[in-house]
């Protein structure tokens, strides 16, 4: 099936991803009414496939808005959805085994994770301020639910409850920062406010002050310090796979879109290597930056449950993508890069652990003493994405980083890029200690029984398998997103 751009007749053709996640939803939901719950993963699965594969022969239409220039499609919108699609796919493999060794057929989350999958989409892909709200409400309320998705659980009251309070926050810090956007300029489509910047520029204050509450609102959902501190008490009480989804999808799309909000505007833009506007903005999350990166490695090789030290080192790695958001255009196609090769890693984490939990206590860092030794298989596994966290070669999560620092050293943002590199070791030693103490014997040998199910542990091998892959072969991922990139808003490539 191939799309001509010439041949689109309506705006509805160019949506058609949305449409088919939004159809496959509504049948999830019907089949759960008439108890039809063998089917359930099957057809959220195949539902996500569908709207990837037609995502995926939408890059060729280059990119292209629809819907009164509302909503981006096409080229990198479309490289995005599919990007967003793994995640949720990932997901899929490991959230039925992890439920019904909980003893929780809580049938429901194969509708929401394809509600949610199409919250971000809009978020990520937003060409206007109001698109942006609508789609980071839809994603944030289905997040919500899976934050209290265990209703009877003290730790999962606390997390929805605690994630949805702070998100009300920063969703009114966002519609404020908007309403003083539009204000001075009269409208919120991004091509527009970039033509206005003249009249930012008579109001810098005010418009410096409206951008920055914006900010607030995408901070908030990358977790970037100081607005981190709903991260790990929300995954400790989110089931683990979910949490990983909540990881990956949530915040790529939450990065992606704060990436088309700042070199779209205008906020950020450099000219041979030179800033040449907003080096306030600039300077404004480069401090971030440093303080996300330092703060999420130290807070998170301190910790001594496993989801707390991943929700920490997110936190970290929340600040390696800032940094490359800083260095603009080359930095925004190796932010996409890294968080579609850090969802990968972290989904595999996250659902590795969930294959050995039965309870909370399962999730500490010394019940995990000694796995290595009775399921070594499982072990290597977990291990083969603790290294790629930590950036080692020539895992795909070394390369990552390696393009996030080398475009902050090519705009000159030297003492960012060595900050990035010093706290990337801090945090190679809590993932190593993790795997140390898989592989080692003490008093509390571990008596987990991890899960043998056929579904997550050929989801676990495939994303071992594309890590490897990806970490010796980059450009299959980079150069699609170079040429996607090509031509949004004169995005230069990384050669």
């Amino acid at each position: 099936m191939t799309f001509d751009v010439t041949s689109l007749g309506s705006d509805t053709q160019l949506v058609a991803p949305i449409l088919v996640l939004l159809f496959s939803g509504l049948v999830l939901m019907l089949l759960d009414a008439f108890r039809q719950y063998k089917a359930l993963p099957w057809v959220a699965a195949i539902g996500v496939v569908i709207a990837a594969a037609v995502s995926f022969q939408q890059i060729q239409l280059g990119n292209l808005t629809a819907f009164s220039g509302m909503i981006k499609v096409g080229g990198i919108a479309a490289m995005v959805q599919v990007f967003l699609a793994v995640t949720a796919l990932g997901t899929l493999f490991f959230i039925q085994d992890y439920l019904g060794r909980k003893e929780l057929p809580l049938y429901d989350v194969y509708a929401l994770i394809l509600f949610a999958l199409i919250g971000m989409i809009l978020f990520a892909n937003a060409n206007d301020l109001i698109m942006t709200f609508i789609g980071l409400e839809t994603m944030s309320i289905c997040l919500y639910i899976f934050a209290a998705f265990f209703k009877r659980d003290v730790k999962s009251n606390e997390s929805g409850l605690k994630y949805f309070l702070l998100g009300a926050f920063a969703s009114a810090f966002l519609l404020f920062g908007i309403s003083l956007i539009y204000g001075i300029s009269g409208t919120t489509n991004f091509q527009r406010l970039s033509e206005s910047i003249y009249l930012f520029q008579e109001n810098e204050l005010l418009f410096l002050t409206g951008a920055t509450l914006v900010l607030v609102g995408y901070l908030f959902k990358v977790a970037a310090f100081p607005f981190h501190n709903w991260t790990p008490d929300v995954y400790i009480g989110t089931p683990t796979p979910l949490s990983g989804f909540m990881a990956t999808g949530g915040k790529m799309a939450a990065f992606v879109a704060l990436g088309h909000f700042l070199l779209e505007v205008n906020l950020i833009r450099y000219d041979n290597g030179d800033l040449i506007q907003y080096d306030k903005m600039v300077t404004l999350l480069a401090i971030i930056a440093v303080i996300t990166m330092i703060y999420g490695n130290i807070v998170a090789a301190r910790q001594t449950n496993i989801k707390r030290m991943l929700a920490y080192s997110s936190i970290a790695h929340a600040g390696y993508v800032l940094l490359g958001l800083c260095a603009g255009e080359t930095g925004f196609i190796a932010a996409i890069f890294y968080m579609f090769i850090y969802s990968l890693m972290n989904i595999g984490a996250f659902g590795v652990v969930g294959m050995a939990e039965t309870s909370f206590a399962d999730t500490e860092i010394e019940s995990w003493r000694g796995l290595g030794l009775k399921h070594p298989m499982l072990a290597g596994v977990f291990s083969v994405f603790l290294f790629s966290l930590a950036g080692i070669p020539p895992l795909a999560g070394f390369m990552s980083k390696y393009y996030i620092f080398i475009s902050a050293l090519r705009a000159e943002l030297v003492f960012l890029a060595v900050i990035g590199i010093l706290s990337s070791v801090i945090g190679a030693y809590y993932y190593i200690r993790l795997i140390a103490v898989m592989f080692s014997e003490g008093k509390s040998t571990s008596k987990l029984s991890p899960s043998t199910a056929r579904l997550p542990v050929i989801g676990a091998a495939v994303l071992v398998l594309l890590i490897l892959l990806l970490g010796i072969f980059p450009s299959m991922v980079l150069e699609p997103i170079n040429q996607a990139v090509a031509g949004l808003n004169e995005l230069s490539v990384i050669p």
